[in-house]
C-alpha cells in the first residue's frame, strides 16, 4: 500500500513539474504577442518560411509575406529575404515566397533567396552567410509571434545580434495548439538539441 502511495506522489510530483517547465515556456512562446511593427528602418526584411499549399504559399506563411510587403510599401526595408528550403511538389518555400512578392509588386531584384534551410535554425545560419556577399547591414526578422523567441536566439547564436522584429499575430492558426508546439521546441532548443 505504501509503495502504491509513493508512485502516485512522485508520479503527481513529476506531472506537475512538467506542467509547469511546459507553463514557462509557453509564457515565452507569448513574449511577442502584442509587439508592434518596428517603426525604424532596417537594410531587409528577412522571412522566415513556413508550410506550402500545392506549392504555394499556406494561410500562415501569408501572414508574414503581407508584413514584408506593408514593410517595403512604407519604405522600412529595402529588400526582402525569402529563407526556406523545404521543397513542396518542386518548389522552395523560397521561390513560392518570392513569386508571391512580386505578384504584390515587389520588384524582383529587390528580393533575395536563401532556398537551403530546412528549419529555423538553418534559416538563420543561411541568412548570415547570404548577408556576407551584400551590403545589408541590419534586417528585421519577420515570423509569428510565437515563434520569434526561438527565431532570435538562432539569430543571436549565428551573429546577427542587433535584428528588429516583425512579430505576426495570426489570425488563420489555432494559437494554443502551436503555442504549446512552440514550447516544446523551445524546451528542445534550452537542451541543445
Amino acid at each position: 500500500m505504501n509503495t502504491i502511495k509513493w508512485i502516485l506522489t512522485l508520479s503527481l510530483f513529476f506531472g506537475l513539474l512538467l506542467f509547469c517547465i511546459i507553463g514557462y515556456f509557453y509564457l515565452k512562446a507569448s513574449q511577442y504577442d502584442d509587439t508592434p511593427t518596428p517603426s525604424s528602418h532596417a537594410d531587409a526584411g528577412v522571412v522566415l518560411g513556413a508550410a506550402l499549399w500545392d506549392g504555394k504559399p499556406s494561410p500562415a506563411l501569408v501572414e508574414r509575406l503581407e508584413v514584408a510587403v506593408k514593410l517595403y510599401q512604407d519604405q522600412k526595408v529595402d529588400y526582402v529575404i525569402v529563407s526556406g528550403g523545404l521543397e513542396k511538389e518542386g518548389v522552395t518555400e523560397a521561390l513560392a515566397m518570392k513569386d508571391y512578392l512580386v505578384q504584390k509588386k515587389i520588384p524582383k531584384e529587390r528580393i533575395l533567396l536563401e532556398d537551403q534551410s530546412s528549419n529555423t535554425r538553418q534559416n538563420l545560419e543561411n541568412t548570415k552567410k547570404l548577408l556576407a556577399s551584400t551590403q545589408i547591414d541590419n534586417i528585421v526578422i519577420i515570423t509569428h509571434d510565437y515563434h520569434m523567441t526561438r527565431a532570435l536566439q538562432y539569430a543571436k547564436q549565428t551573429g546577427l545580434n542587433d535584428s528588429l522584429v516583425a512579430p505576426v499575430h495570426s489570425e488563420v492558426l489555432f494559437l494554443p495548439y502551436h503555442k504549446t508546439r512552440e514550447s516544446l521546441a523551445l524546451i528542445k532548443q534550452s537542451l541543445g538539441f
